[in-house]
């Protein structure tokens, strides 16, 4: 180990200061997710509100990875000129944190994911520009250089997420080079690689490893609109679909107990689904198109939080230390960290008072372990919080007795008559209806239910008074009526009451058809009636919308009887020969006089003396001599 005891010093006196100057309910963790974004890095608490930001000086940040065990973030910025890769310290109770660069940048780097694993201390990084997946450990970065895990150089491949499988010492990455994509793992140690997923896949991005449930999860960018997060076991069988969607840019996921986080380029955003139970996933098809399988039912995919900057990287706090202590698969290697720690914690230990010794064993409740170079508390299953100091049975079994299952989650035995994960249902509820009593038998379990008196039926659904009362009714009428036999004690009651059979039985509109059907006929016939005056109304309106408006022309003339000789303007049209007295003609509305019939002059006529002039009909011409004939006759 390299300069530890400079840092622990570091951290125990804030650990000091904290426990003499901050209230003992103070978090020194605080957060449970952090993401990078273009220019910082975001602390977030469950409900993704902001915490705290560091690492404000660097410019382009995008991949991370989470030490939980040393509480050390580790995260990539694309754009320094002196370091790739640095290490953050982030202390909530001093409201500082500390960054220090691990690797160098030798090139031009391209870290597109970053994987940890805390047994060996090994930092892992996929390089896209390189084609390479590299690591080194952060206890030698200083003598030695980064080391070349897997090459796919010469393939053409294009490495992009990383994830370690901490128990059982594998590494696996996502290839997303174009129609040769790929999902792969191979040993920490260098050995055994193996191809996983290299069907129906287009762009694997981000990539995790479940360590509770042993499964595995990713991101594929599928080609056009659509994404989708799938998820196998560990050795690449039983895959899943877990969710798909569309219009958005997924690159970054992480895995909870319950949920899963990714974010999104597009809208700048993070977004969760529930983790569904392995067995309950849908089979991933290659003939479905992501229409049919958006058609599915699922649950809908919720957008948390959203900023105004890109976001790239996405870590959340799981806690496995706790939760895998009893695994099977991890119970080693847990060990074999916790060892380590408690190494580091006593050769701290030793350089420091026995008043600080004091405060840390208090400091943790619960039987919880302090470690003091990273001021955490790793709590006993079955508790958790920053001192160890809440009960995750606290208050979460309604009417039932808590335990801790083995791999730290709280579960009920519920008591009799009593149901649900929480055993907050009551077997009785809602069962009974009209106020009647609920019921359970003893012996089976069975439900029944104690009626008041005027209600019947296995759930008190039958009001009796109203049943009866109709019966009656008939009854009167009808004497030979068969009657259930509770309601002849009803009907007594009520003729001995003098209540009259009218008081319960139907409104009089159900009782009186006739007056009903003729109101009906009534309000029927006047509405038709009236519909048909509004469509007669609105087609006489749009006709005389859309007529063609007449001139209004009106005008009266006086016509001689004989034409005079030495006058020119007369002419046959002015005239009317035959007739003994002169007339008058009145033209009124005659078509701009194209079509002017009057009793004033026979056609015939006009024709013929036409003829005898040796010329052919002008109608407009005519029409001018007489119009300018007639205004003459009228000025003179």
């Amino acid at each position: 180990m390299i300069l530890y005891s400079s840092r622990h010093f570091v951290a125990l006196a804030l650990f000091l200061v904290a426990n003499i100057f901050i209230p003992l309910d103070a978090s020194p963790i605080g957060w449970e997710f952090a993401v990078t974004l273009r220019s910082k890095i975001l602390f977030l608490d469950k409900q993704m509100q902001i915490i705290a930001s560091a690492a404000h000086e660097y410019e382009e940040l995008s991949a991370l990875t989470f030490d939980e065990s040393e509480e050390l973030i580790y995260f990539n910025d694309k754009k320094h000129q002196n370091g790739s890769i640095f290490s953050l310290r982030h202390d909530a109770t001093a409201s500082s944190a500390i960054v220090e660069q691990a690797v160098q940048r030798t090139g031009n780097e391209s870290v597109a994911g970053l994987a940890f694993d805390p047994l060996n201390r090994n930092l892992y990084w996929a390089d896209m520009h390189k084609a390479q997946i590299l690591f080194a450990s952060i206890d030698t970065l200083a003598k030695e250089p980064p080391k070349v895990l897997v090459d796919l150089h010469v393939e053409g491949g294009r490495p992009d997420g990383v994830a370690v499988d901490i128990c059982r010492r594998k590494l696996y990455w996502t290839n997303c080079k174009i129609g040769h994509a790929s999902v792969e793992r191979i040993g920490l140690d260098g050995k055994n690689r193996e191809t996983l997923i290299q069907d129906d896949i287009d762009m694997p991005r981000g990539i995790a490893v479940d360590q509770v449930t042993d499964r595995l999860y990713w991101i594929d960018d599928k080609n056009g609109i659509f994404f989708a997060v799938e998820s196998s076991k560990l050795d690449g069988s039983d895959r899943k679909l877990v969710v798909q969607d569309k219009h958005q840019e997924p690159l970054q996921l992480a895995i909870t107990s319950d949920t899963i986080y990714w974010t999104d380029r597009t809208d700048r955003a993070v977004w969760s689904y529930p983790k569904p139970s392995y067995d309950t996933l849908p089979t991933s098809n290659a003939t479905q198109s992501p229409d049919e399988v958006l058609e599915q039912p699922q649950a809908a995919v919720k957008r948390l939080a959203t900023w105004k900057e890109d976001i790239y990287g996405i870590v959340a706090r799981t806690d496995f230390y706790q939760r895998l202590q009893k695994d099977d698969s991890c119970n080693g290697v847990v060990k074999k960290i916790k060892q380590r720690l408690d190494k580091t914690l006593n050769a701290t230990r030793s350089q420091i008072s026995e008043q600080m010794d004091k405060l840390q064993q208090e400091h943790c409740l619960n039987g919880g372990t302090f470690f003091a170079h990273n001021n955490y508390c790793m709590c006993r299953l079955g508790f958790k919080g920053a001192r160890c100091e809440i009960s995750e049975c606290h208050n979460y079994c309604v009417h039932g007795t808590c335990e801790i299952s083995d791999f730290g989650f709280p579960k009920c035995y519920c008591q009799t008559n009593f149901y649900g994960d929480r055993c907050e249902y009551y077997k009785c509820n809602g069962y009974c209806l009209n106020n009647g009593h609920c019921v359970v038998d003893k012996d089976n379990s069975d439900l029944s239910c104690e009626c008041t008196e005027s209600f019947s039926g296995s759930r008190c659904e039958f009001n009796n008074t109203e049943t009866c009362a109709a019966y009656c009714q008939l009854l009167k009428q009808q004497p030979d009526t068969p009657v259930p036999n509770h309601c002849y004690d009803v009907c007594e009651e009520m003729n001995s009451n003098g209540t009259s059979i009218a008081v319960y039985s139907r409104p009089s509109l159900c009782s009186s058809p006739t007056v009903f059907t003729g109101t009906v006929i009534i309000v029927l016939v006047s509405g038709t009636v009236a519909c048909l005056a509004l469509v007669a109304l609105i087609v006489h309106g749009l006709r005389l919308m859309y007529k063609p408006k007449r001139p209004h022309i009106k005008k009266t003339f006086v016509v001689r009887k004989q034409a005079r000789h030495n006058s020119s303007s007369d002419t046959p049209l002015t005239n009317r020969p035959l007739a003994t007295e002169q007339c008058e003609i009145t033209i009124e509305n005659c078509c701009n006089m194209n079509i002017c019939e009057t009793p004033c002059f026979d056609p015939k006529l006009v024709e013929q003396q036409f003829a005898a002039r040796d010329r052919k009909p002008c109608v407009k011409e005519d029409k001018k001599i007489l119009i300018h004939n007639m205004d003459d006759d009228l000025m003179s």
